[in-house]
């Protein structure tokens, strides 16, 4: 049986990151590769928003956006390699710390649109319960769906186990289907 895992951040327990200008661009989130045009993007902790008693993460929310240290890129690159871009992320503050804003590559159709649950708001469609191809996303470590692309990233068993076995910080999973 394999599970598909939402990932959600731990904010409560970590300082978040911030892009340091207002003029600062976002991954597309459309599964195109950008790094060949992308400009890397200045982020930092911001002096008013930071915590002395949070902590630092591995996985730092950066307004909405996937991050990662260098450590844990270097540690999932060989496992998510066909399936995100690593994007430079600049931090001013330290030449030793870098940052990549995750450019998931994977957007996948697979949800089950029969067995899955919806409700609706207008034109708008929350999903309820979650059901999966399970063809569709066998192998496939981290993707969005195109309904949601912008909003939830999901993982498999294999990159949740990687992130635990490693004491990886700053993610949490919420099991939404197993099949």
């Amino acid at each position: 049986m394999k599970a598909v895992w939402i990932v959600d951040y731990k904010l409560d327990t970590y300082n978040s990151l911030s892009f340091r200008f207002d003029d600062y661009t976002l991954p597309k989130r459309d599964g195109t590769r950008q790094l060949a045009s992308w400009q890397p993007q200045q982020v930092w902790y911001h002096p008013a928003h930071f915590r002395e008693d949070r902590g630092i993460a591995d996985f730092p929310r950066c307004s909405g956006e996937f991050v990662c240290n260098t450590e844990v890129r270097d540690l999932v690159d060989e496992l998510l390699a066909d399936y995100v871009e690593f994007l430079p992320l600049t931090f001013p503050d330290s030449a030793d710390t870098e940052y990549y804003a995750i450019n998931v590559l994977s957007i996948l159709d697979c949800l089950d649109n029969e067995q899955s649950e919806f409700s609706y708001y207008g034109p708008l469609k929350k999903i309820n319960k979650y059901a999966f191809k399970t063809d569709c996303v066998s192998g496939v470590p981290m993707f969005r769906l195109p309904i949601q692309r912008s909003v939830n990233l999901f993982v498999d068993d294999e990159f949740k186990q990687l992130v635990e076995d490693n004491n990886l910080t700053g993610l949490e999973f919420r099991k939404v289907w197993e099949g």
